[in-house]
């Protein structure tokens, strides 16, 4: 255990203050300071403005008298002192209003503890605590102590565990949020093992993909070909889209001088339906052959 002092200084609020009470008196537990020594070793771990107002109540009360302060009566000129009225005022509303959320009973007695502390106008004397107390309970949980008619607040918290417990055990309350959180890791590592698992088919499924592919070069070749000669086509079919320009001597579009040459007598510049050339004789013969045989 840590015997560490904790300075308090005066300018931490109500809440640095709250903290400060808290560790003076675990101190004085492990320490096993007497009831008539706690002021003394309190007034050791006061720092800056706190210290400065210490020694002039030292100098008012004189320094026996100051000494033998009762530790509840430093905790209440301190408090008076160093807690602005504001904050002490939202503490008091806080404290009245507290209710138990779910079953989180551990919270809920922690909290009620800290502003009985805070707040001694409400938990004066005792029994108005108990009373508070009960006050924030679920409205089940709350008959059932109400019907013990115990005047210990401590067997009162050792029974609202108790019937927590119980009316969680029956779904009458929800589980308890520190009891989901330890449950979580064991849940994510589950998810970790599935989220592995899938990695692991994905990885082969794309494997098997791979090698189940087949071989589309051949009908890309194909329908590579397919699509130049549709557009060659297209030329001449409908209305060109592209960006090259029309050819006087060809009709087709694209770039550079026309290199497109005639079947009939093999020149550059236009095609055998254009050609203004005589056909070779035995190419008219072969012509009249073939009309005669039409016919």
């Amino acid at each position: 255990m840590d015997c560490k002092p904790q300075t308090f200084t005066g300018t931490e609020g109500a809440v640095g203050l709250l903290r400060w009470f808290e560790k003076a008196e675990s101190v004085f537990a492990i320490c096993n300071c007497p009831a008539g020594d706690r002021v003394k070793y309190a007034a050791v771990t006061l720092a800056d403005g706190a210290l400065t107002w210490w020694n002039a109540q030292v100098q008012l009360l004189g320094i026996e008298a100051a000494n033998a302060t009762t530790w509840e009566d430093f905790k209440e000129l301190i408090r008076e002192e160093y807690c602005p009225r504001d904050e002490v005022q939202k503490l008091e509303n806080e404290y009245y209003d507290l209710k138990m959320v779910g079953s989180e009973v551990e919270a809920y007695v922690k909290r009620s503890y800290e502003l009985a502390d805070m707040c001694p106008n409400l938990s004066r004397p005792m029994s108005r605590r108990i009373e508070l107390f009960i006050k924030g309970l679920p409205p089940r949980v709350k008959s059932l102590v109400t019907a013990a008619h115990l005047n210990d607040l401590t067997q009162i918290v050792r029974l609202t565990h108790k019937i927590v417990d119980q009316e969680v055990e029956s779904d009458s309350l929800p589980p308890r949020i520190s009891a989901t959180a330890a449950a979580t890791p064991t849940a994510t590592a589950s998810a970790n093992d599935n989220k592995r698992k899938w990695s692991d088919y994905d990885k082969t499924s794309s494997v098997g993909q791979t090698q189940k592919r087949p071989d589309n070069s051949n009908r890309n070749i194909s329908q590579s070909s397919s699509v130049n000669q549709g557009q060659g086509s297209g030329q001449s079919q409908g209305s060109y889209a592209g960006k090259k320009p029309q050819c006087n001597k060809c009709g087709y579009h694209h770039f550079g001088p026309c290199s497109r040459t005639c079947r009939r007598c093999g020149k550059v510049g236009h095609e055998a339906k254009d050609c203004r050339a005589s056909q070779p004789k035995h190419q008219q013969q072969q012509n009249q052959h073939n009309q005669r045989q039409q016919g």
